[in-house]
């Protein structure tokens, strides 16, 4: 389909002719699908199926509420794919607003790990754990220290400052930075493109 196609079935859904609904949700949910896991794995997040059909849901939902106000608010001067990835990312980050911060797979994907072992040593039990740990291994030394502190031994900002004998102010800013090299480390390694 063109976006020409797009826009004609959207004016159709908007006119309430029948089956058109159906189609347009059979068009465009593997869009927001793959958009969703996109965004959310971008975000370092590895997203299971239950959470991207949430979201789908969620997507959909929000373009039916109150008379269809966010399909008719669409400008038919751009393709509905892109306003479309507008209203998935922004699904998506209410998502993650309501979870822990950007990088708290980690302490899901150390617990996947065999007990005892370290976190390079459970890297293998999951396919994410290991793409975690690739991503670590080609930071920083002091990048990948002050995550794996943070969310592998899970001190607070008061005893990461003693351990790398910073400020306490300024950990915050320093894990930050390091969340930021790391999620870039992640689309690398998962070949993604944002």
């Amino acid at each position: 389909m063109t976006a020409d196609d797009d826009r004609l079935l959207v004016a159709r859904c908007l006119s309430a002719e029948p089956g058109a609904w159906s189609l347009f949700v059979s068009r465009f949910a593997p869009t927001v699908k793959a958009l969703a896991r996109r965004y959310l794995q971008l975000n370092g997040h590895f997203p299971d199926d239950a959470e991207v059909e949430d979201i789908l849901q969620e997507v959909f939902l929000s373009l039916t509420r109150r008379d269809f106000r966010l399909l008719r608010n669409y400008d038919p001067a751009y393709a509905f794919k892109t306003y479309l990835g507008v209203l998935t990312r922004t699904q998506v980050h209410r998502v993650l607003r309501r979870r822990t911060p950007v990088l708290g797979d980690l302490e899901q994907l150390d617990a996947r790990a065999a007990p005892g072992a370290g976190p390079s040593e459970g890297a293998g039990e999951s396919e994410e754990a290991e793409v975690v740990e690739r991503a670590l291994a080609a930071l920083a030394p002091r990048d990948a220290e002050v995550l794996r502190l943070r969310y592998y031994r899970e001190l607070d900002y008061r005893e990461i400052a003693g351990h790398l004998r910073i400020p306490e102010a300024s950990v915050g800013q320093t894990l930050y930075r390091a969340k930021q090299r790391l999620l870039e480390k992640l689309k690398g390694l998962l070949g993604l493109l944002f």
